[in-house]
């Protein structure tokens, strides 16, 4: 059974240097079912054209993130017992093959605590495969989308927390080998203005100049 991976690295400061650690998820569970996150995504991109979902398999207590490629019939499954929170599909590197944006609360190694992360991998040839599994941005985070110009280019907006319950919305893109800051959209808000600016982003094109 293939597993997510889990990776560090050091993005909390502004840049883009990455150091990275492989290892595999051990974990817990918790919640009924019908808390559980679940979300299916049809996918024509490139060489892909297919389904990708993401559901809970309550007799393996754990999360299933399944790519069915259409064409082929290959279907590729990973699986992590953490909950996940949200998915989204993109193309952050440009390079024409889906990106899977996973949302998911666990510990790492170096912070025992359980947090908001982001995972993205990468669909090839109909497998699922690890692209950037860092987690870490410049902040714990609440949540985050997919900012595309009108040129195709994509980057991330997250939603990071602030002290005194507030929120700042910071843009991210990719860079070779993982993801790095690029500037702030705004700071000083509360949660829910945060969240309501990340849902003006999420799916439109921006004129770049």
């Amino acid at each position: 059974m293939r597993q997510l991976y889990e990776e560090t690295h050091n993005a909390g400061l502004p840049g883009k240097s990455l150091i990275i650690i492989i290892t595999t998820f051990v974990i817990i569970s918790a919640c009924s079912d019908n808390d559980k996150f679940s979300k299916t995504i049809k996918i024509d991109q490139g060489s892909f054209k297919g389904i990708v979902s993401i559901e809970y398999n309550s007799k393996l207590s754990k999360y299933m993130v399944i790519a069915h490629d259409s064409i082929s019939g290959t279907k590729d499954r990973i699986y992590t017992p953490y909950e996940i929170f949200q998915a989204e599909i993109g193309d952050i590197n440009h390079d024409d093959k889906p990106d899977i944006f996973i949302g998911i609360i666990k510990p790492t190694p170096f912070d025992s605590l359980l947090r908001k992360r982001l995972f993205i991998f990468q669909i090839d040839r109909g497998y699922i495969r690890p692209l950037w599994l860092g987690s870490k941005l410049s902040a714990p985070f609440e949540a985050f989308s997919l900012k595309e110009y009108d040129d195709g280019h994509q980057t991330i907006l997250a939603v990071e927390k602030q002290p005194k319950n507030l929120y700042r919305i910071r843009e991210y893109e990719w860079d070779s080998f993982g993801l790095y800051f690029v500037k702030e959209i705004d700071d000083s808000l509360r949660l829910n203005r945060a969240k309501n600016i990340l849902q003006l982003y999420q799916n439109s094109k921006i004129n770049q100049s």
